[in-house]
């Protein structure tokens, strides 16, 4: 099923379809007599429909890259078509609700009632678009992860263009398929919204990767895999995070490489620092990227 929504939607997961009969019959009563609903209106039973595909919108895809394991190639590629989509808004490089819904009917809902660019429609909605880039890291496609991030974070944007503190999320930007060119790029509606948590899981999927406490063989363990970029480590080759509300730890990478990818930087050893009024030890060093049980349990 998934195979045939891609060859719908030309590559771009469709997010919905509607169906519209194009063959039916009437039905009868027992005794011949044309059958009505308790809705005073004739009875029929469809036998046959024709499927439509809906202008493509960023939810599909986005549920798509965090939930579906693999195929890793095909979502490169949807990724790719939807570069080139009305769903991409080329002047903001960001990522729309959707593409044109302005040839649809108002019989697809509320989303139609709304101006291009606005709330709902065709805007950037902000925890779609954060759902989508989360979905990019969580797919294994990093490098286009950092590629969008630049352009598409909050942090990113020009304070003049957004129009409030960057270090403070929105409802949803008007698109440039707004028709008022002076609010494109703006954010509206201060809200702690799902792109707040969007966020957090993104910082944690960068930071730790696919590492973090697992249990292995019965046992505690504690991994560092780290997904960063190069340019995120500053001059002195360090970048930093808060684990756990109180520990803190710094990535030492003098060469500035990325921790993914060919040729990525990896970890040689962790070194562990002890609160001197809660235990006798001191200082702890461990060759590789892992903690055992009894460091885990330390940390």
């Amino acid at each position: 099923c998934i195979e045939k929504a891609w060859k719908l939607g030309n590559g771009i997961l469709p997010t919905y379809f509607t169906y519209e009969a194009t063959a039916y019959e009437e039905r009868k009563n027992e005794d011949g007599t044309s059958y009505i609903t308790p809705y005073g209106l004739p009875g029929v039973k469809v036998t046959e429909f024709a499927c439509h595909v809906v202008p493509p919108f960023l939810e599909g895809p986005a549920r798509m890259l965090s939930c579906r394991s693999g195929h890793r190639k095909e979502k490169k590629e949807m990724h790719e078509a939807i570069l080139q989509s009305d769903i991409y808004d080329s002047k903001l490089k960001m990522y729309k609700t959707s593409g044109s819904i302005e040839h649809i009917s108002m019989e697809h809902g509320r989303v139609r009632a709304f101006t291009p660019g606005w709330l709902e429609r065709e805007s950037i909605f902000l925890h779609m678009e954060y759902k989508y880039l989360l979905g990019l890291l969580c797919s294994g496609l990093t490098e286009e992860y950092y590629a969008a991030m630049k352009d598409a974070l909050i942090p990113f944007q020009a304070p003049e263009v957004y129009g409030r503190s960057t270090l403070e999320n929105s409802s949803f930007l008007a698109s440039s398929a707004n028709p008022d060119e002076k609010v494109h790029g703006r954010g509206f509606v201060a809200r702690l919204s799902g792109s707040t948590i969007e966020m957090v899981s993104m910082w944690i999927r960068m930071f730790l990767g696919d590492g973090g406490f697992v249990m292995k063989e019965g046992r505690l363990s504690f991994t560092l895999a780290p997904k960063l970029a190069g340019w995120l480590f500053d001059e002195q080759g360090k970048a930093a995070f808060t684990l756990l509300s109180g520990c803190r730890v710094i990535y030492r990478n003098p060469e500035r490489k990325a921790t993914f990818g060919e040729g990525a930087a990896k970890i040689e050893s962790i070194r562990l620092y002890y609160d001197a009024a809660k235990t006798n030890k001191r200082e702890e060093e461990v060759s590789g990227d892992c903690l055992d049980e009894q460091q885990a349990l330390d940390l």
